[in-house]
């Protein structure tokens, strides 16, 4: 087994035997012929880090990264183009695409694969080739594969090498992402006349990751001009709060690969708020994999009389899928301890939320006033992550059941206070749907959102009742509500609608307040 110290000289001897491998394959003649009629065009990675830079917040670049020398394999099983279109869903600038096949487990068939799966974006990311460039041959390979941009590292290329690729990029319409490591390299960076510079946290020698790294590098320097992007080391908001101001993109790869909803890491990296998602009234296994692969946090699945109802056989098909998704993780256990009203529903909110980071998504079991056995049999054998009673039984029931438990609250016309009065601290979450004498469950029909804003004073909440992709921004900065429930406003002729559902995820992730 190679040694740290001589790992990255191996990976450069392994990548000059694929080069020449590859160039007997293809020569870059037939390369080069081949780019003139190739269906991708670039765009300009510059451009599109400075447009999202006018809002004053980080650019993230997201990576599609299965495994690495010092890690070994991290995400193998992943699928690299829904992995990205997470990222692109969740407004990352950048998708950076792992190539090097033995030490990542990348490929450039990911790279392509990517690129046609951002390509029907209005937005789309920028694309970037990672790898270990040695040859213009490479970057002629990433420009046929889609990429926008490559990665040069400093420390395996001389100068004149150096200067020489970033000339190739640029001819190509891809401006190189350099990378480098200490002062030393920086100056060569500069030199060579480098726009796009990333820092990287990690001794590509040695592997040891130094989160001070970056601060060193550009201590003193004039970088006007110049976008500055940190690399490694980068896996929670502390990391980034700690960056130096000067840096303006940050990419991270491991850290939204082992997470369990990568939009919600995104937007918890840049110190936004998350707005948690749960679907209701899932019937097959194609929509409600559409919901889970657009950032779903949670799945609902009727057992409740409704049109929704599934029985054991069919929800135990929609449960096997989802787990397949999760890698199987097991739930994680979650006490709930005795607090006052005051605190009650605060703590096992932050409970409810480190259950949805840990575990995405949950599979809850929606019934309304069952017996307390049928609810009991059903999580057991569907294995259900949670349960909802979403109908009037009452809180002391919630006390006999085998999992934890969110309950529905019906509003009306009763006062806020009125309506707090009768909540007892026992169910791990409240969830504020519209009251109808009539209907068993949800809705589909809104309320007045100001009394939902001011029970959250008292009461943090997931919101229910008529919403949809035109109103669920509307609805959660006037209630104030930290998640939204949605089943009706994403069907269309009373079924699940794959587009609808995923506008609906979109906007309500991409809500900034």
């Amino acid at each position: 087994m190679a040694t740290k110290e001589d790992i990255l000289q191996k990976i450069c001897v392994q990548r000059r035997i694929d080069i020449s491998d590859a160039k007997k394959q293809k020569s870059l003649e037939e390369l080069k012929e081949q780019i003139k009629f190739c269906e991708f065009t670039p765009l300009n990675i510059i451009s599109k880090i400075e447009g999202q830079m006018t809002s004053n917040k980080l650019c993230v670049l997201a990576e599609v990264k299965r495994a690495s020398p010092s890690k070994g394999d991290i995400a193998v099983n992943k699928d690299a183009v829904k992995q990205a279109i997470l990222y692109a869903r969740a407004g990352a600038s950048v998708i950076s695409c792992l190539t090097e096949p033995k030490w990542f487990k990348g490929s450039l068939e990911d790279l392509r694969s990517i690129r046609k799966g951002i390509e029907s974006f209005k937005q789309r990311p920028a694309l970037l080739r990672k790898d270990f460039i040695l040859d213009a041959y490479q970057i002629y390979e990433a420009r046929l594969c889609g990429a926008d941009s490559v990665l040069l590292i400093v420390a395996i290329l001389t100068k004149d090498v150096l200067h020489d690729l970033i000339l190739v990029s640029r001819s190509l319409g891809m401006e190189p992402l350099v990378e480098v490591n200490n002062n030393q390299e920086m100056d060569v960076a500069l030199e060579v006349g480098a726009k796009f510079i990333g820092i990287n946290n990690r001794n590509l020698r040695t592997f040891e990751v130094d989160p001070k790294t970056t601060e060193k590098v550009i201590s003193g320097r004039n970088l006007d001009g110049i976008i500055i992007a940190a690399l490694s080391g980068i896996s929670c908001r502390k990391d980034v709060t700690e960056l130096p101001s000067k840096v303006r993109a940050i990419l991270v790869g491991e850290a939204l690969m082992v997470a369990s909803n990568p939009v919600n890491k995104i937007k918890e990296l840049l110190g936004e708020k998350i707005v948690y998602v749960k679907v209701c009234g899932l019937m097959n296994i194609e929509s409600t994999m559409a919901a889970v692969e657009a950032g779903a946090d949670m799945i609902g699945l009727m057992f409740a009389e409704s049109k929704r109802k599934l029985s054991v056989e069919k929800a135990k098909e929609i449960v096997s899928a989802i787990h397949k998704w999760r890698n199987e993780k097991q739930r994680p256990k979650i006490n709930l301890e005795n607090h006052t009203m005051e605190r009650w529903f605060f703590d096992a909110k932050e409970k409810y939320i480190e259950l949805m980071n840990s575990l995405s998504p949950l599979i809850v079991g929606v019934f309304a006033d069952n017996e307390v056995e049928y609810i009991n049999t059903i999580a057991e054998q569907v294995d259900l992550d949670l349960i909802q009673l979403s109908g009037h039984e009452g809180f002391d029931v919630i006390k006999k059941l085998n999992r934890l438990t969110i309950k529905a609250v019906h509003i009306g016309h009763e006062s806020p206070e009125v309506i707090v009065e009768h909540i007892k601290p026992i169910p791990l979450g409240i969830l504020l749907d519209t009251s109808d004498p009539n209907v068993r469950g949800g809705t589909g029909k809104t309320f007045d959102w100001g009394i939902a804003q001011k029970i959250s004073k008292r009461i943090p909440f997931i919101l229910a009742g008529g919403l949809n992709s035109d109103n669920v921004q509307q609805g959660v900065v006037q209630s104030s509500a930290y998640a939204v429930d949605v089943s009706s406003g994403v069907e269309t002729d009373g079924q699940k609608d794959i587009r609808k559902i995923q506008d609906f995820i979109k906007n309500a992730k991409t809500l900034h307040y």
